[in-house]
């Protein structure tokens, strides 16, 4: 770390233990304030954004910079697109971050959004780095990335700090899955600044993302010349070696290392369990990731990372633990399930969900968990859940129940070799009123379930055998 980034920090370390005593810090001058700003937001800490922005307005409400950065905030952390704009406006002209926050409000598109950020480029000729980034972050967002590159060599001709520029612009690049075009960008920012061990690193993980992996093992073997003893970087390195084959117990090797002399250092160890996992050492993986749950209980990476191992017995056990160590509420506790329901990860999903319904009683979505365990062909644990919970509940308000839960009900009932509970379960919801829903969307939703349930119910007074999977909206062609 060089003397001015010490300094940086050295400053955002103060200000940040006087803020957590619930005081607004004093005895910082502007220019200090947004070395303190701009370090918090590398850093990803809102809450010291939040404190700089406070003490700014207390004691240099004037000062330009910080009033740029707090309109920033008010936009992108607050979402108060108004009060971000009407300070923009207030601003029009002066300089390049005031007309490009106005642009991120009023989102233009198209030709317009060309011609609006060509006449910035027009109007301002020097760009520091904050400019920098925003210039960037704004043509982003206006889906003008082509735009940008098309128009490289002209901004950054204008650049205070060119390997800014072509930092920001590979990061973004990289993001929306130009990765070939990152890899052309770091390349140059290699060339700019050879020494920079950050830049060969970000170099090797986007070769990593064109399969060149020849080429990702030689930019991080010069990231590691420059900084031998960077965790990050010695962790990229062995998942390369991992990735190629070849050298698979070098891998193994470095990741333990690393661990043994930087135990605190959990990208490691997840990437060590990742290892085993991949190469079928299930258990082996499971053993690091306990180990390391054990001494952490609220670590829910961790607990994330063995969810994928996808031992539901395990999973259960160790979820059961991690409910009372989290202190997460049933809504969070819902949320964090819902994020493996959208990426199709039913298993950890389910898992999440049942061990809420096994120590509390009751779940919040009863939709989620059936689907979840539907979907992963869990039926078996599907009806003995409507007879040991749904079934006792005296408050139908309580059920927390839609028809769609009703038909995976139905057809996990069918499955499980119960054809009368699901035919009288049919018949209920055949006969529910979907009238008072307001929705549209909703209403069609519900309808057409109802109308797959009727098909079912259709089906199952026939005396011939019933071909569920024909009636089956769960089950994609692909599936049969």
């Amino acid at each position: 770390m060089d003397k001015e980034q010490k300094r940086r920090e050295n400053l955002y370390r103060k200000f940040r233990d006087i803020a957590s005593r619930g005081e607004i810090p004093s005895g910082f001058d502007e220019n200090e304030l947004i070395d303190i700003y701009d370090f918090a937001t590398d850093n990803y800490d809102e809450a010291v954004q939040l404190q700089v922005i406070f003490a700014a307005v207390r004691f240099f409400p004037e000062n330009d910079e910080l009033m740029q950065r707090r309109a920033y905030f008010l936009l992108e952390h607050m979402s108060m697109n108004d009060a971000a704009f009407s300070m923009a406006q207030s601003h029009e002209h002066e300089n390049a971050l005031w007309d490009l926050l106005a642009l991120r409000v009023r989102r233009p598109e198209g030709q317009e959004a060309a011609d609006a950020l060509s006449e910035i480029l027009n109007r301002f000729e020097e760009y520091d780095d904050e400019t920098i980034i925003q210039i960037v972050t704004t043509f982003s967002e206006l889906g003008m990335l082509n735009w940008l590159k098309d128009h490289k060599d002209e901004i950054q001709s204008r650049c205070m700090y060119k390997d800014t520029f072509l930092y920001e612009l590979a990061q973004e690049a990289g993001n929306q899955g130009d990765f070939h075009y990152a890899v052309k960008v770091l390349d140059e920012l290699t060339g700019m600044e050879p020494f920079n061990a950050t830049y060969w690193h970000m170099l090797a993980q986007e070769y990593v993302n064109i399969d060149d992996y020849p080429g990702a093992l030689s930019a991080i073997d010069y990231a590691i010349a420059i900084d031998p003893n960077s965790a990050p970087i010695l962790t990229t390195r062995a998942q390369i070696l991992f990735d190629m084959k070849d050298e698979k117990a070098e891998a193994y090797r470095m990741m333990q290392e690393l661990i043994d002399r930087e135990p605190t250092y959990t990208p490691a160890l997840f990437t060590l369990a990742a290892m085993n996992g991949i190469d079928g050492n299930d258990e082996d993986s499971a053993l690091i990731l306990e180990r390391h749950i054990a001494a952490n209980p609220t670590d829910r990476e961790a607990v994330e990372h063995l969810l994928k191992l996808g031992d539901s017995l395990r999973n259960l056990r160790v979820l059961r633990d991690f409910i009372s160590s989290s202190g997460m509420t049933s809504v969070e506790w819902s949320s964090w399930a819902r994020g493996f329901f959208e990426r199709g990860q039913w298993q950890s999903a389910a898992d999440i969900m049942l061990t809420h319904l096994y120590t509390k009683g009751k779940t919040d979505d009863w939709d989620m968990l059936l689907e979840s365990l539907y979907r992963r062909g869990r039926v078996g644990e599907i009806a003995p859940l409507y007879s040991e919970y749904l079934t006792k509940i005296e408050n139908p308000d309580d059920h927390n129940i839609t028809i769609i839960g009703y038909l995976i009900l139905i057809l996990a009932l069918v499955r499980n070799g119960q054809p009368g509970i699901a035919t009288k379960m049919a018949e209920n919801v055949i006969a529910a009123d979907l009238s008072r829903i307001d929705s549209m969307e909703q209403r069609l939703k519900l309808i057409g379930a109802q109308t797959i349930i009727k098909m079912i119910a259709g089906a199952l007074s026939m005396t011939n055998p019933v071909d569920i999977d024909q009636l089956d909206p769960f089950i994609f062609p692909q599936d049969k």
